[in-house]
Order: structure tokens, then sequence, then C-alpha cells
């Protein structure tokens, strides 16, 4: 990958190439290949399979999208800013008999469109990933994988990491390889209201949810006074929380399961280890 400058960001290249630990020109940026070890681990990691789109951000030789489309029948697409590099990733992809399913194009990350992504594959380094996370966050469907090889995400805090060791660097003296995943969080902070359907009819909870990225916390006001959610844990667009009635003893916790679907959330909520599920609904509210 072939970067434009970013002011005083050093710069390493993107997917399947990396560039010297100093600010340079574009044209400066010499190509390094990503072990093959590492592109296999990073699609595993992100259990790509058939029906993913894949974007990788500095494509390079192509192999991560050609990888994806020949071996795990995923379809996508990789952006280069050298125009050979570009030239050969197609040819690959021709002669490995995907050129359907695996593209690239001669064009810089910052003016590529990743809201088609499933999964979003980079390497760049810390400062440069800072860069892009708030249009991950912001453009990102919920539950899309992002995968980056050797550099986090700062306090967005990884939902796996794997460390490949004996994975020599030519430009730096490190012999491993890190590859990190993350799940782009629905968003949910905010005052929910929130419908419980039971035998004993409807009952209304309140409940305003703190977050910082996937980490949620939260408090809920019953008829029966507030409680602090326990237990609550956000993945993706799947949401799970517990309530716990103090006023009753002894106390079974509510478990409540579901799905955010933007606006709206809605699952199964279970009184119990073996109680029936019954349904809930939650809007978000003014």
């Amino acid at each position: 990958m072939r970067w434009r400058c970013v002011p005083a960001v050093a710069l390493f290249a993107l997917g399947a190439s990396a560039a010297v630990a100093q600010p340079v020109s574009a044209e400066e940026v010499p190509y390094v290949r990503t072990p093959q070890a590492v592109v296999d681990k990073m699609l595993d990691l992100a259990e790509i399979g058939v029906d993913d789109f894949l974007i990788d951000l500095g494509s390079g030789d192509g192999r991560i999208v050609i990888t994806a489309a020949q071996q795990r029948g995923a379809r996508g697409f990789g952006v280069e800013l050298d125009a050979s590099l570009v030239e050969a990733s197609n040819e690959a992809a021709r002669m490995a008999g995907v050129a359907a399913r695996a593209q690239f194009f001669e064009r810089d990350l910052f003016d590529t469109d990743i809201r088609e992504a499933s999964v979003l594959t980079m390497y760049l380094l810390p400062s440069v990933n800072l860069l892009l996370r708030p249009r991950l966050l912001a453009e990102l469907r919920p539950g899309t994988r992002v995968v980056s090889h050797d550099w986090d995400m700062g306090e967005w805090q990884p939902d796996a990491k794997v460390v490949l060791q004996g994975q020599a660097k030519p430009v730096m003296p490190m012999k491993t390889s890190t590859v990190y995943l993350w799940i782009v969080p629905a968003r949910v902070a905010g005052t929910w209201n929130l419908q419980v359907e039971g035998a004993a009819g409807q009952e209304s909870i309140a409940i305003e949810f703190t977050q910082r990225f996937q980490e949620i916390a939260g408090v809920a006001a019953r008829a029966r006074g507030r409680t602090l959610l326990q237990s609550a844990h956000l993945r993706g667009p799947e949401i799970r929380f517990a309530l716990i009635d103090e006023t009753r003893r002894p106390s079974e916790p509510l478990h409540f399961f579901g799905r955010v679907y933007g606006d709206t959330m809605e699952g199964t909520v279970m009184e119990g280890a073996t109680a029936k599920g019954s349904r809930w609904r939650a809007l978000r509210g003014g």
C-alpha cells in the first residue's frame, strides 16, 4: 500500500504491506508482504465465510481478499495507491479463478466507502488506527468484524487477540505478529422504555444505559424501585443483562437476551434457570 501523507503521523502500509516506521512520502513507502500464516489467522479470527463481504484497506499484493475468496467463498475488494500492485492483484485474482469475487482498486483508504463490509482488514500504526476509529464505529454495521495486524485501537479494547510466534518483520526487529479482532457494537447509550409481556400482563421498565465501546452498564427504574443491571454484555447487536428484584425473597433474577435494531431492541426474558421465556421489547426514549 502507498499512503498519502498524514501530518505528524508515522505511517505503516496497510493490509498485506508495511512501511518503515518514520514519516515518509507515499512514493518512498517500501512494500513488504504479510506472511500467509498471518493472513490465514486474520481470516480465522474473523470467522469469514461465504456470506461475508471483505474490504481490505491497503491490499498490497491482494492476498487477503484473494485467500478469502478462494478458500472461504467470500466476496470483497481491496484498495491500494500503487497502480502496479492493483494491476498485479487483479491479475492474481484472475489466475486464482476468483476475479468475480475479488477486485482491487487504486484508491486512498480515506476516500473508500466502507459501509458494505461485514469484515474489514487493515495493517497500520495505532496512531493511524485512531484516525479511522470514529469512522469504523459510525459507518460500519453493528456486528461487523474489524481485524488489524499488529496494531491496536487505543482505548477500544479488542474482543479477541492472538499472537503468532516466528513471524519476522524485514523492516523491524519484531519476530511475532499480533492479530486483533473487534466486533462493532450497537449504540445503546441513553434511555430505553422497555415492556415485558408476562402472565400478569405487561410491566414497564425504564433503563438508562451508559456505554464505552462494547462495555455497557445501566440502571433500571421499575414500580418497585431502581436497581443496577447485572452482567450487562454487548457483542455487536446482541445484548444481554439481568435484573434482580430486591423487594422479593428469595429473589430470582430476570435474564434478558435480545438484539438491537437501531432505536429498537427486543428478545426473550427468563426468570430462573427453568422458567419459560417471555417476550420483551424496548424503544429508545427521547
